[in-house]
């Protein structure tokens, strides 16, 4: 898996988190966070960036970077800012890692964030909702639901991360491909019409200002 570790020009080298890295399988490139060329050419899955190193300029870098690439973005923050993470996840940022920060942790969080289709697993459930990725097929409680393929597209991405929250212009770019603002009300209908179409209350939660969230709580027990 190749990864981009974006920094400043004049960072400290860390062979440790490199080395560390490239034993757990990264094909690590360091590179400034502003090499938007050298990016596209190493044509990562999934870059890291630490927001500390970056002073106030952090976030519109990564602004930058997500409009050059559709790798998995990653950010290290010192902080657990609500209000940081609300705009990170509003112009891309897939998933924050807070210092301090354990290896596994690292490397867990970057693997999850890029979700490589070959490594998506054929069928995903989320309470009583199974997921068939390979034949683009939805059953609850056994029983087998119709959804057009944008509200499978929809559905999938969301149970595919259980428990995570997922912004709306994370989830615009890739089920739409775009992020206009206008394209906030489909999304609310594909969001209703799954709802009503599953039948399984607060499976699809909505986060206010931020997104929707597949409830990983949800037992396979719940029954409409």
């Amino acid at each position: 898996m190749r990864l981009v570790v974006a920094g400043r020009r004049d960072d400290r080298p860390q062979p440790a988190l490199d080395n560390a890295l490239r034993l757990d399988g990264f094909a690590v490139r360091r590179l400034r966070a502003d090499d938007l060329p050298g990016m596209a050419a190493f044509s990562p899955h999934a870059v890291l960036i630490d927001l500390g190193l970056l002073d106030g300029e952090s976030l519109a870098l990564c602004e930058r970077i997500r409009r050059r690439t559709d790798a998995a973005l990653v950010a290290i923050t010192a902080r657990a800012d609500r209000g940081l993470w609300i705009e990170g996840r509003r112009i891309g940022v897939d998933d924050f890692v807070v210092k301090p920060y354990g290896l596994t942790e690292l490397t867990t969080r970057i693997r999850a964030a890029v979700r490589a289709p070959s490594e998506r697993p054929d069928h995903i459930g989320v309470g009583p909702v199974v997921v068939d990725t390979d034949e683009r097929r939805v059953n609850v409680h056994g029983q087998p639901v119709v959804l057009t393929r944008k509200e499978f597209d929809l559905l999938h991405l969301l149970a595919s991360t259980p428990g995570s929250v997922l912004g709306r212009d994370l989830i615009l770019r890739k089920v739409w491909h775009t992020t206009e603002k206008s394209a906030n009300r489909t999304l609310e209908v594909h969001i209703a019409t799954l709802r009503a179409k599953l039948g399984v209350p607060d499976l699809i939660r909505t986060v206010r200002g931020i997104g929707y969230v597949a409830d990983a709580e949800l037992p396979r027990s719940v029954r409409v």
